[in-house]
C-alpha cells in the first residue's frame, strides 16, 4: 500500500487582489473587447478575492515580453516554488531530502532541459541516485495524475518515499495583444503557485504523528473528439490559452457517470464519498461539479475557500485543497474523491481514504 504522507505549498510574493486585476483589465481591453462592460462581470463573478503572481502587476502593462523571457522566469520561479513547497512537505514528515527515491515533476506554463526535477534534486540536497519523472502538458489535471503516478511508484517499490511537486506560473502566459474573450478569462482567475506531496509505505506512514491518507486506486478518462475544448496554442511571444465555453455543461453533463464507472471497479457507489477534492477552475466549473455531483455548497467548502484565497493555479490547485483536507479531521475508513479536469479533453481522478495507525 502507498499513503499520502504530507503536503506542502509555496506563493510568490506578488499579492493582486481581484479588484486590482479588474482595474487593468478594464483598462486594457478598453474598447479591444466586443461587450466589455458585460464581460467585466467575470472578474466579480469569479469568487476569487485575490491572487498570487511571480512578476509585479506592472509588468503586465507591457507588449515587449519574448517567449525566452516569460521561459527564463518560469525556470527560476518554477525552482524556487519547488523547492519552497518541497522543503516544507518535506518538513511535516519529519522526513529528509536524501530518503526520497522518486520525484515526480508536473508543470505546464513553460520548458526546462535539464527538467525543473533534476535542479530540485541538486537544491534540495537529493540523492544523485534518485528515479525522476518529469510531466508536461496535463494543465490542471497535473495534479492528480502526479499523485497517482508517485503514489503507484510506492506500490511497486514498498519501501520507497516519493516526491510529487507541481508548479505553475499561469500569470506570465497572459499575451498584451490579444484581445478575445478567453484571455479576458484568463486574466480574472489565472494565478502562480507551488505544491508537493510525499507519498511513501506504511513503514514511512506509521512514523508520522498526524493523519495520513491511504491511496486506494486512480482513474484516467480522456473524452473523445475534445481537443479543442482546452489547452494552449503556441505563438511567437509564448503559450497562448485555449478555453472552450462548454467546459462547465461537459463537466455537468460528463463527469457523473465516468465517476460513477470509476468507483464501481472499486465496489463503491457515489454515496461511499464523503469527502470531495476537486480543482478549482472557476466558480463556473464549481457549480457544475455540485450539479453532476448533487454536491451542496458545504461539499465545495474547500476548493471555494482555495479559489478564493488563491485563483486558479492550474495542476498545484487541487493539491492546495487536499492540504485543507489532510489538516482537517477524518475519521478513518472516509473515502476522498480527488479529481481534475485537463487538456485533451481530459479528466484525472484519484481514490484515497482516511487512516490511522
Amino acid at each position: 500500500m502507498s499513503y499520502v504522507l504530507s503536503v506542502g505549498t509555496a506563493l510568490p510574493e506578488h499579492r493582486v487582489t481581484q479588484q486590482q486585476a479588474a482595474q487593468f483589465a478594464l483598462e486594457h481591453f478598453n474598447g479591444r473587447l466586443a461587450h466589455q462592460g458585460q464581460l467585466m462581470a467575470i472578474f466579480e463573478n469569479a469568487r476569487i478575492a485575490q491572487r498570487h503572481f511571480v512578476v509585479p502587476l506592472s509588468w503586465f502593462a507591457s507588449p515587449d515580453h519574448s517567449w525566452k523571457e516569460r521561459n527564463d522566469l518560469y525556470i527560476a520561479s518554477a525552482e524556487a516554488l519547488g523547492c519552497a513547497a518541497a522543503r516544507q512537505a518535506l518538513e511535516r514528515a519529519a522526513v529528509l531530502p536524501e530518503d526520497v527515491d522518486f520525484i515526480v515533476f508536473v508543470s505546464t506554463t513553460g520548458l526546462a532541459t535539464p527538467s525543473i526535477d533534476a535542479r530540485l534534486i541538486a537544491r534540495l540536497g537529493m540523492r544523485q541516485t534518485t528515479k525522476r519523472l518529469p510531466i508536461w502538458g496535463l494543465g490542471c489535471a497535473g495534479g492528480v495524475a502526479g499523485l497517482a503516478r508517485a503514489a503507484e511508484h510506492v506500490r511497486a517499490f514498498p519501501n520507497a518515499l516519493a516526491l510529487l511537486v507541481a508548479v505553475e506560473t499561469c500569470s506570465i502566459t497572459f499575451q498584451f495583444h490579444d484581445y478575445s474573450k478567453k484571455n479576458l478569462v484568463a486574466t480574472a482567475i489565472f494565478a502562480d503557485g507551488a505544491a508537493a506531496v510525499l507519498i511513501g509505505g506504511e513503514r514511512w506512514a506509521r512514523r508520522c504523528s498526524h493523519q495520513v491518507m491511504r491511496y486506494v486506486a486512480a482513474h484516467s478518462h480522456l473524452f473523445p473528439h475534445s481537443e479543442h475544448v482546452m489547452g494552449w496554442d503556441v505563438v511567437d511571444t509564448g503559450l497562448s490559452v485555449v478555453f472552450a465555453p462548454e467546459i462547465p455543461a461537459r463537466i455537468a453533463r460528463d463527469m457523473r457517470p465516468v465517476v460513477a464507472s470509476f468507483l464501481a471497479e472499486q465496489g463503491l457507489k457515489l454515496a461511499d464519498v464523503a469527502r470531495y477534492v476537486l480543482h478549482p477552475g472557476g466558480a463556473r466549473v464549481l457549480d457544475a461539479y455540485a450539479e453532476a455531483f448533487r454536491l451542496a455548497d458545504d461539499d465545495l467548502r474547500d476548493a471555494s475557500d482555495v479559489l478564493r484565497a488563491h485563483g486558479n493555479m492550474s495542476s498545484p490547485t487541487v493539491l492546495f485543497v487536499l492540504q485543507r483536507v489532510m489538516q482537517a479531521e477524518l475519521p478513518p475508513g472516509q473515502y476522498v474523491l480527488t479529481g481534475a479536469l485537463g487538456p485533451g479533453f481530459s479528466a484525472e481522478l484519484a481514490l484515497l481514504q482516511g487512516c490511522a495507525f
